[in-house]
């Protein structure tokens, strides 16, 4: 486990408290896991990625909206392309020529262009998705269990999902490229020409180099003995904040955002939480979060019976049923202008694509998060005569809070909730939680 790096500790938050800094606010839902009296669970988020009768894995997944965003880039950028095609196409009118480099170079443009959205949008996305493991939630145990950067010496490597490490990725790659394209029409135009096989070379070399470069790192990270660690932590001792943060920039705000957290605290460090390990999530608000929070409560403390999942936002299937309710609609309206609009949108962004490769995602490349074999014993049912109970506190606590709710007093407004009601506070652990090696699976 890791090893206090700072003398002087923090004041831990205890759940109900509040906290202003910086322009934002922070509330602390736990640790002791109590009812907030939000009107639902719902998982807001969409970090429930799998979960069964024992067992819940959150994640952030796959989301379509960054291949939305993707797929507009890619169309304007091809629309420039496109604009600089037809000039070369009237100059070659207008002179009765047209450079056979010229349409190499436009033909390399378009090819880094391909790779641009190649590389970042589906190489990058699907590195950064197969890198990060998941948080495993145990109701029957009452644990949770973390994936948590080794303690000692970092490498001076670049993490894989380093997205500067994409970026100059694609620079090389795209660069290459377009050289490749002009070098190759020089050759078949010049007889005296050689083909340009370095140059090919060295461009296949930096295709590869993304989807290899994570091997390298992990072997490194092995040779140094900074394997991570996967760390089992009571359930009662999680942190969930809900965190309200502005957005700076140089001498002022652009905007505001909720987010949702769950972390693991560091025991041997009260008031810091344990190395590269927990989940931030953006919420649309205060209520989100909490609803948030209930969702993952719930089934810790009341079983998969008590939570509905959220309905499916991605997927060949519900973006055909979407499609054809906005269609229904504008039928019903007489109002094709806005269909027009709609489809048109929709084939800028390239929508239909996004959400194949979505759903494809969500199958088949998330599970690659952890190795098979991960916390497989740790992860079976128990008897029920062996099942974890609440402590006292919470019990407790979380009657005195019902009660409270039906009064009108609302879980924010409280403050610390142990102080609240008088009842003595869970004392902070002091020794290292149970750790188990994490072998981290093919990237």
């Amino acid at each position: 486990m890791p090893k206090p790096t700072i003398d002087d500790s923090l004041p831990p938050m205890r759940a109900g408290e509040r906290e202003s800094r910086a322009g934002g606010e922070q509330y602390c839902l736990s640790p002791l896991p109590l009812p907030t009296d939000s009107e639902q669970g719902v998982d807001v988020a969409h970090i429930d990625v799998r979960h069964d009768e024992t067992t819940m894995d959150l994640l952030q997944g796959a989301n379509h909206e960054s291949l939305l965003t993707a797929g507009h880039i890619f169309s304007g950028l091809i629309a420039v392309m496109t604009a600089f095609g037809t000039v070369l196409l009237l100059m070659a009118l207008y002179k009765g020529s047209l450079p056979v480099q010229l349409v190499a170079f436009l033909g390399g443009g378009l090819y880094m262009l391909c790779l641009f959205v190649f590389i970042l949008a589906i190489v990058m996305g699907n590195v950064i998705l197969k890198r990060t493991p998941p948080i495993r939630l145990h109701r029957q145990r009452r644990e949770v269990a973390f994936v948590v950067d080794s303690p000692g010496k970092r490498l001076w490597l670049p993490n894989p999902t380093n997205m500067w490490l994409g970026s100059f990725t694609w620079v090389a790659a795209g660069a290459s490229g377009l050289l490749l394209f002009i070098e190759i029409a020089g050759w078949v135009v010049t007889p005296e020409a050689t083909f340009p096989l370095k140059l090919l070379l060295l461009h296949i070399a930096s295709l590869a180099f993304l989807p290899l470069y994570p091997h390298f790192y992990d072997f490194c990270r092995k040779r140094a003995g900074q394997e991570r660690q996967t760390v089992l932590v009571p359930w009662e001792d999680m942190i969930a904040l809900a965190v309200f943060n502005p957005s700076l920039s140089a001498g002022a705000v652009t905007g505001f955002g909720w987010n949702f957290a769950l972390l693991p605290p560091d025991p041997e460090r009260p008031g810091y939480t344990l190395p590269g390990a927990g989940i931030v999530v953006g919420v649309g608000g205060l209520p989100g979060a909490l609803a948030q929070w209930e969702y993952i409560r719930r089934f810790m403390e009341e079983g998969p019976e008590a939570i509905t999942p959220s309905a499916q936002e991605w997927g060949l299937e519900w973006y055909d049923a979407y499609v054809a309710r906005e269609k229904a609609a504008c039928e019903r309206t007489n109002d094709m202008a806005r269909w027009r609009r709609f489809r048109r949108k929709r084939r800028w962004e390239h929508a239909r694509l996004a959400h194949w490769y979505t759903e494809y995602r969500m199958k088949h490349v998330l599970p690659k998060a952890v190795p098979q074999d991960w916390l497989a014993e740790w992860s079976k049912p128990l008897p029920k005569a062996q099942w974890a109970k609440p402590s006292r506190q919470v019990s407790e606590l979380s009657e005195k809070l019902r009660a409270a709710y039906q009064r009108g007093e609302q879980f924010i407004e409280m403050g610390d909730i142990e102080q609240r009601f008088g009842v003595e506070a869970v004392p902070a652990p002091h020794s290292a939680y149970r750790t188990l090696p994490f072998r981290h699976c093919q990237a």
